[in-house]
């Protein structure tokens, strides 16, 4: 597998901020006023901007542009006004050009709050594609991607989305919310996103993510708000290391149907979880499944090359750790523990997939085709040819 450096977004020399400038953001920061127009002044300077301690309330959608470079400080809490009537496109912060594409941006430091409890702070029908699709931060279209240093806080849905995003690197992001909501993953890659390090993400209060803590979509429902702006295409070239959540839905979701998810490295993962620790079910469940499984006879998905290393995980619910129902090529999982104080718990579920072989612990099982299905009460590695 090819092992992937971080992403360099180059920084360039710190100069400091103007006093006027400051003066303006010390002006706004008391989570009273409006400080949208402020910052984005800033943003539109590029650069570097550092932005101090306080609160930062937000009516519209801070746009990035190229070559700037994020720097808040650590107390720094930005957060969705609750009175501010919200729609499709709209989000806590998101990159400028997202149809021609931007380079080179960094957010560093501050907590990033979707403020999921704020009145006019909510997710109307899944199907009303001009309604508020609930992401806090959204990047799409971006080459030279850097997130690091942060929480996320509060998301009405997804707390970070990005599709198409190429040399990346996210670390240090913590998740944290007082109210848990449907669809709050934590960070959730739709199609062509490839050539990135992920490292230490953590879930920082209980049931925090309520939904997959790593979502890799390659294919996904695009009729869903949540979706709106995003693109089904491939995933690639990632590696990932140290993921812990305490209390959260699903781990890892590798979802594909006929996009790829290939060259994927996933180390020293801890997780509680209450549906799935490894979820590659090709969605089927979802209320919007992506196709009509008698369509695919041989079965659906094209996961290849992933290694999931170092993986401790304990279950919540009585349900199966990993659930492959999604054909796969040089799978494996290794130094796999879990616990569970549930009777009749499986380790593993395989179904739905093409004829494959399957080496658990030393053993062999050869699946004939979607009929036929593999349980597994306890495992340490398996790898699916």
């Amino acid at each position: 597998m090819k092992k992937q450096k971080p992403a360099l977004c180059g920084l360039p020399a710190f100069a400091d901020i103007a006093g006027e400038n400051m003066n303006e953001l010390y002006n706004v920061n008391d989570g009273i006023a409006d400080a949208t127009a402020v910052l984005q002044k800033l943003l539109d300077k590029g650069g570097i901007v550092e932005i101090p301690q306080g609160s930062y309330r937000v009516t519209s959608t801070l746009y990035i542009h190229s070559d700037t470079f994020i720097s808040a400080h650590r107390q720094a809490r930005f957060f969705m006004c609750g009175d501010t009537p919200k729609a499709s496109g709209d989000f806590l912060i998101s990159n400028s050009d997202t149809e021609n594409g931007n380079v080179n941006i960094s957010v560093t430091g501050g907590i990033w709050d979707g403020n999921n409890q704020g009145r006019m702070n909510d997710k109307k029908d899944i199907f009303d594609l001009s309604g508020y699709s609930g992401a806090v931060m959204n990047f799409c279209n971006v080459k030279r991607l850097e997130l690091r240093s942060m929480i996320l806080a509060n998301s009405v849905t997804y707390n970070i989305r990005m599709a198409r995003i190429d040399d990346f690197l996210i670390e240090d992001i913590g998740f944290i919310s007082d109210v848990p909501a449907y669809n709050q993953d934590g960070l959730h890659f739709n199609g062509e996103c490839r050539n990135g390090t992920i490292r230490r993400i953590t879930a920082l209060s209980n049931g925090q993510t309520n939904d997959d803590m790593i979502a890799f979509n390659a294919d996904d429902s695009l009729e869903r708000v949540e979706n709106v702006g995003m693109v089904r295409g491939n995933i690639e070239n990632i590696t990932v290391e140290d993921v812990y959540a305490e209390n959260c839905h699903t781990i890892i979701r590798l979802l594909s149907v006929t996009s790829a998810i290939r060259n994927i490295s996933i180390k020293n993962v801890w997780g509680g979880y209450r549906c799935y620790a490894v979820n590659a079910d090709a969605a089927r469940y979802c209320r919007t499944p992506l196709f009509n499984d008698a369509e695919y006879p041989k079965g659906v998905g094209l996961i290849e090359n992933v290694i999931i290393d170092g993986f401790f995980c304990r279950s919540l619910n009585n349900t199966a750790a990993v659930v492959l129902e999604s054909n796969c090529r040089n799978f494996m999982v290794r130094n796999f523990r879990m616990s569970a104080s549930f009777q009749n718990f499986h380790a593993l579920e395989v179904k739905n997939i093409a004829p494959s072989l399957i080496i658990a612990d030393g053993k062999s099982y050869r699946l004939s085709g979607k009929t036929d299905k593999l349980v597994l009460e306890r495992f340490s590695e398996i790898k699916i040819n």
